[in-house]
């Protein structure tokens, strides 16, 4: 082939390359215009009343307990508040993904949704002229983030959230007065009291509930009456006002029996039993507790039936009946293991649920980027056929061939270079499943450690009361057989676990492996007891019971306290608890 030639057949390649250039751009023009427009079809067609429906249909799911039915409802809802580009309908699946995930234990997962849908809330407030409707669903996300906030124990997080959604009612109202501002106050205060009677701040706690007991005479809401009552009758319990506190308990009865609440009547009853315990009167604790045992059998509430048990221990043991006492441990040992068995099942339910919904997710977006690679593959079909049929007459055949390698290649390339992109993103949500799974491990074992360290205090708490009574039973005894009981006595005392300690810090440390290291690197001249005391500050232990497992007085404790605060030169304002649990 002589140089002219060669000239002409780079001239035709260089024509034929334009030629094919211009075809390209018309042809992804006409399509890319042609999908937009569907796009634009199929948003203006969405239904939003089926997204109302699938959000309801996705409720009656859950209280089925059919939860993968619940979350396809919720993708398909998703799916089309996305096509319709609704702020609102956006807000609203988002809002009922998280309460999903609340109704499954996965607090944190909810978190993740609700600030999903407060940041579409805020988006929406910048750009609507409907000022408050908006207002009105951030009332809704505030209560919902507390609620997750508390339950999770972020106290002062729930409280935030709380007291912002009071701050938005009163401006509700202030331009709407239609707005419902006494139920959604009464349900508020009552929120924040109870954040207060948890931390133990009984006159804040108090204060609340006033409040919204004042409200509700009112709206004369019987139900939540009776659950105000109740509070206010443990305030005054912990207050040691045990009048008030009867007569608050009482009102509470009264009301709950005329609605025929049993679980409510059970709780009561509870709390009665408990009074009646402190007050030294354990005849009347045995016959209430003994009432709160029987309704909540009824109900099924586990958590009461060994609220009675315990309280029917402590009960029988002050009234001297022993044989009863040890008849009712052995309930409340055998109810406590049921409701940690059945925690741990509810906790493989949240890793499964956790686990489908992930899965899930994975399987609409590969759905989404096949759905996409298979309209460019279609892009790219139409292109070189539309090229083909119109300069086959034209274009040489071996022009053609390389053309048509030439843009194989390059498809091969983008093919595996989206493969790659899709490595990399399994690999980080893999990465991402498998912290969190560390995450839940290490919360079981904290939980785990809890229990275990309550497990036996209880223990050592029980040998010892029984220890102080045979003592007391002493002088009343012949001389024959005080050495029968002081055997006893002995036997008894042997078996109080004074091991508590070691056992304890084995288990500590599995859990929080570097805290004995940091705590030496900042404070190398802790003793040995400080250290001690710092693990169990670290797990939120209150004084009155870092004194029942190290055996040692509470105020004791309390200088000990004191003098780690000087080692530490921590001022009056620190919160040390607060100090160790971030170290």
């Amino acid at each position: 082939m002589n140089q002219k030639t060669r000239r002409i057949r780079r001239r035709t390649s260089g024509y034929l390359n334009l030629l094919l250039l211009l075809l390209f751009l018309a042809s992804a023009h006409h399509v890319l215009a042609g999908n937009a427009t569907a796009r634009q079809d199929g948003v203006n067609a969405a239904d939003t009343t089926l997204i109302k429906q699938l959000v309801s249909d996705s409720r009656k799911w859950q209280n089925e307990k059919k939860l993968d039915s619940a979350i396809a409802c919720l993708e398909r809802a998703q799916q089309l508040a996305r096509q319709t580009n609704i702020a609102r309908w956006q807000f609203e699946v988002l809002k009922e993904y998280g309460n999903l995930m609340v109704s499954n234990g996965s607090f944190s997962m909810a978190l993740d949704y609700y600030f999903k849908a407060l940041k579409i809330l805020d988006e929406e407030a910048r750009a609507t002229t409907d000022q408050l409707a908006v207002e009105k669903r951030y009332t809704e996300i505030y209560v919902l983030i507390g609620i997750s906030y508390f339950k999770m124990e972020s106290f002062d997080k729930a409280l935030q959230y709380y007291t912002k959604c009071v701050d938005k009612c009163r401006y509700i109202y202030s331009r709407d007065p239609s707005f419902p501002i006494d139920a959604r106050n009464m349900a508020l205060y009552n929120n924040i009291g109870s954040v207060y009677l948890t931390q133990d701040k009984l006159d804040s706690a108090k204060k609340n509930f006033n409040r919204a007991l004042s409200i509700n005479k009112k709206i004369n809401n019987s139900a939540f009456a009776a659950s105000l009552y109740n509070n206010m009758g443990i305030i005054s319990k912990n207050l040691k006002n045990y009048g008030e506190a009867f007569d608050y308990y009482h009102k509470a009865l009264e009301i709950r029996t005329g609605l025929k609440d049993t679980a409510g009547m059970a709780q009561v009853y509870n709390n009665l039993g408990d009074c009646y315990n402190l007050t030294g009167n354990y005849g009347e604790a045995i016959n209430v507790l003994n009432k709160a045992l029987e309704f909540s059998r009824l109900t099924n509430t586990l958590t009461s039936q060994i609220k009675a048990a315990n309280f029917l221990t402590i009960a029988y043991e002050k009234a001297g009946d022993y044989r009863k006492s040890l008849e009712y441990q052995r309930l409340y040992n055998t109810l406590f293991d049921s409701i940690n068995n059945d925690e741990q099942v509810r906790l493989a339910a949240r890793l499964e649920l956790q686990y489908t919904f992930e899965k899930k997710q994975r399987e609409s977006e590969l759905l989404q980027e096949i759905e996409l690679a298979r309209k460019q593959r279609k892009v790219l079909v139409l292109m070189i056929v539309s090229g083909v049929l119109l300069f086959s007459f034209i274009i040489l055949f071996l022009l053609n061939r390389n053309q048509k390698i030439r843009l194989k290649q390059n498809a091969l390339l983008q093919e595996s270079l989206l493969l790659e992109s899709k490595n990399l993103n399994l690999e980080k949500q893999n990465l991402l499943l498998e912290k969190q799974n560390l995450e839940l491990e290490l919360d079981f074992r904290n939980k785990e450690l809890a229990t275990y360290v309550m497990y036996l205090l209880k223990k050592n708490e029980f040998i010892a009361s029984i220890s102080k009574k045979l003592l007391e039973l002493k002088p009343a005894l012949g001389n024959k057989n005080n050495a029968w009981l002081q055997d006893i006595i002995r036997e008894m005392k042997s078996n109080i676990d004074n091991t508590v300690w070691n056992e304890f810090e084995v288990r500590f440390q599995q859990v929080h492996q570097d805290f004995y290291l940091r705590l030496g690197e900042r404070f190398p001249d802790l003793s040995p007891n400080e250290r001690k005391l710092c693990a169990f500050m670290r797990l939120n232990m209150t004084t009155k019971e870092i004194s029942a497992i190290t055996f040692q007085s509470v105020n004791s404790i309390r200088v000990a306290r004191i003098r780690l605060r000087k080692k530490m030169n921590m001022v009056h304002e620190d919160n040390l608890v607060a100090f160790l649990q971030e170290l």
